[in-house]
């Protein structure tokens, strides 16, 4: 089965992608992926495989039943690409002002539908079901959650699931795997001071909020330094502090935008009472107001003991023992495929497509992302080799 999953990714190669090319010119952002959704749909028609649509809007919800019972395993891609105005000169460059596939979402589309393709030849040697799940809006507002609400790990049950992502700034032909903590929990906030302006010439007349912002986003540093323990991985960023337009006038507000990187969301929840506190004593200080926006997001994605001996193997078998490298840390990034993870036995790996490009382009979120579409048919064949050996483990 090795030798026919090699064989039938690689003769699927060019049609996967033509498909991402295709993707590529035309991205959509979170909940509005209508054009990506046909697409598959088409595709899905023409291998006779049965699905649901408009799950969560635009989500899509594929079953292949396997030829002799047996468990049912969910593979799933992201479909959504980011509001970013593609600087790249490729001739399927984004046509699309302001959105770009920057993040290899249209891979991932295009990884699992070849994925689709190899079950769908070998299903009446399959010991069980394969659910296909192509998700919406995993940039930003999450489209795992609703889709999980909306029923996706039921009818048939869910017993595993499993996801990968394109890693550009990784060698090619490489795959990443890490058990437990793989990425973290983010959480962003958004503050705003409120102060009173006034002319620059007489400040003692005015409350400065940019003396408390700058103040503040010191005193945040120093919860990391001085209140986290270094055992514990953390990260805390201002992003964004904007205030005034004019070089005469104090101005009577300040926003500060950031985000919170965690393992552990009650370690999340310290540092939220800890800048709490701080903004709270600054302002009582100075005879300001302050509001302070919390988001809490996707829990952290964890890869589960239970299933990580199988996705080894299986990897394995794809890329060779020597091209699988098990990772020492987590990442600092999140994926709402955290909202799965938390709900069934998952693993979630990477893919290097790096084949030397210049650095700057390897970078995910960037303008200038190129990646080489050749290693689809690495990914098509992970995950069918996953999907093919875990229903077999479990018979």
């Amino acid at each position: 089965m090795i030798e026919k999953i090699d064989s039938l990714a690689k003769s699927n190669l060019e049609k996967i992608r033509k498909i991402r090319r295709e993707l590529h010119k035309y991205p959509e952002l979170g909940f509005q992926e209508f054009k990506t959704a046909e697409l598959i749909k088409k595709e899905l028609n023409f291998l006779g495989i049965s699905y649901n649509s408009e799950i969560a809007k635009t989500g899509i919800v594929a079953l292949i039943k396997g030829g002799k019972p047996g468990k049912t395993i969910l593979l799933r891609a992201d479909m959504d690409a980011l509001p970013i105005q593609e600087e790249t000169e490729s001739e399927y460059k984004s046509l699309i002002p302001g959105v770009m596939h920057a993040c290899g979402h249209d891979g991932h589309v295009a990884g699992l539908l070849g994925a689709a393709m190899i079950l769908n030849e070998i299903k009446e040697n399959i010991s069980g079901n394969i659910k296909l799940v192509f998700q919406p809006a995993e940039e930003g507002p999450g489209g795992a959650k609703p889709m999980i609400e909306e029923g996706i790990l039921e009818n048939p049950k869910v017993d595993a699931a499993y996801a990968c992502h394109l890693w550009p700034n990784y060698p090619a032909g490489k795959i990443l795997l890490k058990e437990g903590d793989l990425m973290a929990h983010p959480t962003g906030f958004d503050i705003e001071i409120q102060g009173v302006g006034g002319h620059g010439s007489t400040p003692e007349k005015t409350v400065d909020p940019i003396i408390i912002g700058c103040q503040a986003i010191i005193n945040f540093q120093n919860i990391i330094s001085r209140n986290i323990s270094t055992m514990k991985p953390a990260v805390l960023s201002c992003c964004s502090i904007k205030s005034g337009e004019a070089g005469n006038v104090i101005p009577d507000k300040l926003t500060i935008k950031g985000t919170i990187r965690t393992f552990d969301e009650s370690l999340t929840t310290e540092i939220l009472k800890k800048m709490e506190g701080i903004l709270k004593g600054l302002c009582q200080a100075y005879g300001a107001k302050y509001n302070f926006i919390i988001e809490r997001m996707y829990p952290t994605l964890k890869n589960s003991s239970e299933i990580f001996n199988i996705t080894k193997k299986s990897l394995s078998k794809v890329v060779g023992e020597k091209n699988l490298i098990l990772m020492d840390e987590p990442l600092m990034g999140s994926e709402d495929f955290s909202y799965i993870s938390n709900a069934v036995p998952s693993n979630f790996f990477f893919i290097g497509t790096n084949n030397n490009q210049e650095e700057i382009e390897t970078f995910l979120h960037h303008p200038r992302l190129k990646w080489d579409d050749r290693y689809l048919e690495i990914s098509s064949k992970a995950l069918a080799q996953i999907a093919y050996d875990y229903l077999e483990n479990s018979k």
